[in-house]
């Protein structure tokens, strides 16, 4: 299966201030590449609650590019990919209406929830929050760090594949009744308050 796994950090509760995203690529049920890139939101506002998650700075990002500078080099990752993220609602919404605030229409793509994948593979774990998950896998990494969540989203996604013995993106979904989201250009994304991502969430 190919896809990319993506995770966001915020710099605010606004869907809109995206300061870290995480990519990990995965070509044939293999991770090939990961990725981090530091983003200048826009209005430059931090919370100190997000600070205290992630750990980001306003002085390391006041250098770096915004989303849509980078947005050229992103393309690639997401387009007509399946994408994977943990706790999905939350990533593909600050991904959609960050584009939206650069008046970026977001391109063609699905996307799968891991949350929900390992809610339903795994029922007998008390959370599954990704930390609680990846530690119940044998998945070490660094919680808060986009790269390395969005590499634990990938490497909990090919776990669950793997303990269920499943090839397909629709054998996924037909194991454990989920139905992939999708998102089409041009078409209305049903609006979410924005709140802030409590941590015992993801």
């Amino acid at each position: 299966m190919d896809f990319t796994a993506i995770d966001f950090e915020t710099a605010t509760s606004a869907f809109t201030s995206a300061c870290s995203l995480g990519l990990c690529v995965v070509e044939n049920g293999i991770i090939e590449e990961r990725k981090e890139i530091l983003i200048k939101p826009y209005p430059f506002e931090f919370n100190k609650y997000n600070i205290k998650i992630h750990g980001i700075t306003p002085q390391a990002v006041q250098n770096s590019p915004t989303f849509d500078e980078y947005w050229q080099e992103l393309i690639p990752y997401i387009k007509n990919r399946m994408v994977i993220a943990h706790n999905a609602s939350f990533d593909i919404r600050v991904l959609c209406e960050t584009l939206g605030h650069y008046g970026i229409t977001p391109p063609d793509f699905d996307y799968l929830c891991t949350v929900k994948l390992s809610q339903k593979a795994y029922p007998e774990l008390e959370s599954h929050r990704l930390n609680r998950l990846c530690d119940a896998l044998g998945i070490t990494f660094s919680h808060h760090h986009a790269n390395d969540d969005a590499f634990a989203c990938a490497s909990a996604f090919l776990r669950i594949a793997y303990d269920y013995s499943l090839i397909s993106f629709e054998e996924i979904e037909e194991c454990f009744e989920v139905q992939r989201g999708r998102i089409r250009a041009g078409a209305p994304i049903k609006k979410r308050k924005h709140r802030r991502r409590a941590a015992a969430a993801i």
